[in-house]
């Protein structure tokens, strides 16, 4: 080009992109044993799209990481992808045997590898496999400072948490430990986009429904256990809630309503070489809250407008915000 003409008329094109969002409110993470014979490229944590990628990384159709990966991918809806973390080896004390010496092992507590996996972008939904009442108990401590969710599976009418307030943990009834029923419901619940679904009513492949007499029904709910159960010709999922007593549904669309409020106003601050601490400026931010919000009016998770016997609007949502001038200037520096 000529140097002329860029002297008279200096032109940049650039090219945008929007911000990558490393968050997925549909991908499960387990967590369980390595394969008792290594395979290829088995890593501690990876994602697989298929049950033949699980096999190639080692596991057999016997073993438990297997059956519980072959229970999300039947599904109706299966997942696009899943993750499995391996629970690492921790070496123990040397012994000696007639033959040879050998080094006992040990594996690291679920807990240990639900610390190692939190940070990890790309999943949301976390479930055990081979786990114990104890290991339940500590995972949940652990997913509720968190944005995640945690499901687990159940063979008795009592819970098997300690603390009965968790807001991200949730639990299912299941007459059979070797089902992993709780993640055959993970895989149907996470099919829906968050806002648009409930976790009760679903049917699940692969996993076998209780006949429960209504005082078992009654007892499971007083401890907000969910339970799987045959009703007018269909086996279908009751009731949908945490072990808080909100519904999934809730906890998960909250989470995406707030992630994608974030995305939204980091991108208006990425794009833009400056955001004025103006009532202008706070128009952007509040254009883009009102965006995310629709968004999330239009995939459920939030009422549309509706009209009382006045015919006056009652609104689905609310934004309020402040006047430039009326913040003061320990507001305006935080």
């Amino acid at each position: 080009m000529s140097e002329v003409l860029d002297n008279i008329v200096n032109c940049n094109i650039s090219i945008e992109s929007p911000v990558e969002d490393s968050a997925s409110f549909g991908t499960i993470m387990l967590i369980g044993d390595g394969p008792l014979k290594g395979g290829k490229d088995l890593k501690a944590v990876d994602k697989y799209a298929s049950l033949a990628e699980v096999t190639d990384a080692g596991w057999q159709e016997d073993e438990a990481v297997y059956k519980a990966a072959r229970i999300a991918f039947i599904q109706e809806h299966k997942p696009d992808l899943i993750y499995i973390a391996v629970r690492q080896e921790t070496a123990g004390a040397a012994v000696e045997t007639d033959d040879t010496e050998e080094r006992l092992t040990n594996l690291e507590k679920f807990s240990e590898t639900v610390k190692r996996v939190i940070g990890a972008a790309g999943w949301y939904g976390l479930a055990l496999v081979g786990e114990e009442d104890t290991d339940i108990n500590e995972v949940a401590e652990l997913i509720e400072s968190t944005e995640k969710i945690f499901a687990f599976s159940t063979q008795e009418e009592e819970n098997p948490l300690t603390r009965k307030d968790y807001m991200r943990t949730f639990g299912i009834y299941s007459e059979s430990a070797d089902e992993y029923m709780h993640i055959a419901w993970l895989a149907e619940g996470f099919s829906y986009n968050p806002g648009s679904e409930t976790w009760a009513y679903k049917m699940l492949k692969g996993v076998t429904a209780s006949e429960l007499t209504t005082r078992a029904m009654h007892s499971l709910e007083e401890e907000n256990l969910n339970y799987y159960i045959p009703c007018a010709g269909k086996n279908i999922t009751r009731d949908g809630k945490v072990v808080g007593g909100e519904w999934i549904d809730v906890i998960r669309f909250r989470d995406w309503l707030k992630n994608q409020m974030q995305i939204r106003i980091f991108e208006l601050f990425i794009k833009n070489p400056k955001i004025p601490y103006l009532d202008t400026g706070i128009t952007l931010v509040e254009n883009q809250m009102r965006a995310a919000l629709q968004a999330g009016q239009k995939a459920g998770g939030i009422a549309e407008t509706e009209f009382d016997e006045n015919d006056e609007p009652v609104e689905g949502y609310t934004v309020t915000v402040p006047r430039a001038a009326s913040l003061s200037s320990a507001q305006r520096a935080c």
